[in-house]
This record gives structure tokens, sequence and C-alpha cells, in this order.
């Protein structure tokens, strides 16, 4: 593996790592024509209509409410029009709920640094928004997963931008929400980390707070309610605000992009390994899209490849970008 650094721009502070080959599949872009530019929303798999939907996100025109549909036979986009919408907001978490057809957001960003605690959930056969009933305190960059039954958040940036520890579950079937203890040791206040469940269990890299990007692993034993440090070995080359999807059929959470701390922006993908011996590899490609930051990932696990769209460069959103790459997923690392 051979990578690129190249200062960016006049921000000389600013690190830009990525765009040389790899021994591997290409990223290969998927046509954007008419589709606005954005940095922190969510993408999700549809799987029931077999698209990606992307959920609001933020660009040169602030924070967007909006609903947009890739089709993935045809990787043709369109817009979903939904009614009674939330107000806009970024750096939000979401999640399929696919026993009731719906997406439910949680939390977000609007304004400049002002975090909600709005609950909202978008139904997929009547395209209505409805709000939930209230659940953890406001937050913003922070993921949500989901295991069919339950939603699962972690953290994020409060009011005032301080980041939070805590770990909340809502049951899909009853709308509640409920705080789950952390006794022992537990991971350190974090935002914009990488987020999933498998075999039981939530696992979480990386992230960061105020002052430091974490390369650390932390695993979150459901059925003993307890958090466990993971030696994984290996390292990513970003800390945080990576595009990231679990690949169910491997076990593995895929980032993509990303940055440390709004210090450098990358493109390469890394794999975290979800087994006892966890481990991190170097996912190669020999092409690969432009480096950025808060980009969205998905895993469209029926055609086994990955979708990357979105983000900006050199933190926080600069240069907000509206292109989409794929790249197939090769076997099981």
């Amino acid at each position: 593996m051979r990578a690129c650094a190249v200062l960016a721009g006049s921000l000389s502070l600013s690190v830009v790592l990525g765009a040389c080959a790899e021994v591997g599949p290409a990223w290969t872009p998927i046509d954007t024509h008419g589709v606005a530019p954005r940095w922190g929303h969510v993408a999700l798999v549809d799987t029931t209509r077999d698209r990606m939907l992307v959920l609001g996100g933020e660009n040169d025109f602030g924070p967007q409410s909006d609903v947009l549909a890739l089709d993935l036979a045809t990787l043709a986009w369109s817009t979903v029009p939904t009614t009674n919408r939330p107000s806009a907001r970024t750096d939000f978490a979401a999640a399929l709920d696919a026993r009731r057809d719906r997406v439910i957001v949680v939390g977000g960003r609007q304004g400049l640094a002002m975090s909600t605690g709005e609950i909202w959930a978008l139904d997929l056969t009547t395209l209505a928004w409805s709000p939930l009933p209230g659940g953890p305190p406001a937050r913003h960059d922070v993921s949500a997963v989901t295991d069919g039954a339950h939603l699962w958040v972690f953290g994020g940036a409060g009011d005032f931008l301080q980041s939070l520890d805590d770990l909340w579950e809502l049951d899909l079937a009853t709308d509640t929400w409920r705080l789950l203890p952390a006794p022992g040791d537990h991971p350190s206040a974090r935002t914009s980390y990488a987020f999933a469940i498998w075999n039981g269990s939530l696992w979480m890299r990386g992230g960061h707070d105020a002052v430091t990007a974490y390369h650390d692993t932390w695993r979150y034993h459901l059925d003993t309610e307890r958090w466990e440090r993971v030696a994984a070995s290996g390292d990513t080359v970003a800390g945080a605000h990576f595009g990231h999807a679990l690949d169910p059929t491997c076990g593995q959470l895929l980032m993509t992009g990303g940055d440390n701390l709004d210090n450098f922006d990358t493109s390469f993908t890394d794999a975290l390994v979800l087994a006892d011996a966890a481990r991190i590899v170097r996912v190669p490609a020999s092409s690969m899209p432009t480096p950025r930051d808060h980009p969205s990932l998905v895993v469209d696990d029926a055609r086994r490849r990955m979708i990357l769209f979105g983000g900006g460069a050199v933190g926080d959103g600069l240069g907000t970008r509206n292109d989409a790459w794929t790249r197939p997923l090769e076997a099981c690392p």
C-alpha cells in the first residue's frame, strides 16, 4: 500500500491523504447530476424497496430537510415527497425500523452548535413524518444502530458542545427509551465514532471530544450490560467523521474517509473485523474517491458492494461534495 500526502490548498495545517493506487477493485463513480451536495447527512438501505435513502445534512444553503432515494438496481436518483417534515438538521442519528416500515431520526444539530433532542419517525408507506415521545437529552454528532427490535445511540455532543458518554436504548415496539447501565470501565465521552451491532454486542470505534481524536475500540455486551475495551490489532488512518457501515455477511465494520479532529481528510477504507480477536485491515482499491470527511457509507449486501456519498473537505463540510461512488466487496478478511 502507498499513501499520498499533500497540503490542502492554503490551509497549511490540513493534510489530505489518499488517491494513490493499491491492488484491489476500483471505486467507480455513480452519476449524481442534479443531486444537491451535502455533508453530515445519514444514508441507509431500504431493503423492501431496494433503494438507498439519504436524509438531511448540510450544504452551502444551510441544513437540509429533504429525503433522497437512489434506486439500487438502476442507480437513478429521485426525491422522496415527504409531508410534515421536521426542521432541517445535520449530524443526527437515524436507523431503519423494518418491522414497522419506518425510519427513526434522533437528535441533530441546528444552527452553528445547538443540539436538539427531538425524535422523529418517517412512515415509509405514507411518507409522513411524525414526532415520537421524548428520549435522550439533546445531542448531535451521534450515530444509531438497530437489531430490528431495539435501537441504540451513544454519546454525541450536547448543548454547548460538551461531549457525552451515555448509552440509550429505544424499544421499537413501544417507542420507549431506557438509559443503559455502564458499570466499570467504559468509553470516554465522544462524538463522530463508528458504530455497529454484531452477535449480541454493540461495537464502537474511534470518535473525538473537544481536543482528542480516539483510535480505540469498545464492545458493549448487551446480555451483561457492560463495556469492554477491545485490544484490536492494527489501526485506522482516521479517528472520526468517517462514513461507516456494517457488512453483515463478513461481520466487519467498514470505515471510509474521515479525519482526525478536522486536521486532515482521507479516502482510505479500513475494516474492523468484529470478533473476539478483533483486528483492523485495510480494504485496498486500485482507485479511490477524493478524500473527505462527514460522508455517508452503506453496504448493499444483496449486490456485495459499498456506496459512498457526499461529505466535505478540510473539516466540517468545507468544499461540500455531491459525488457518489461504489466499490465491490470481496471475500471476507
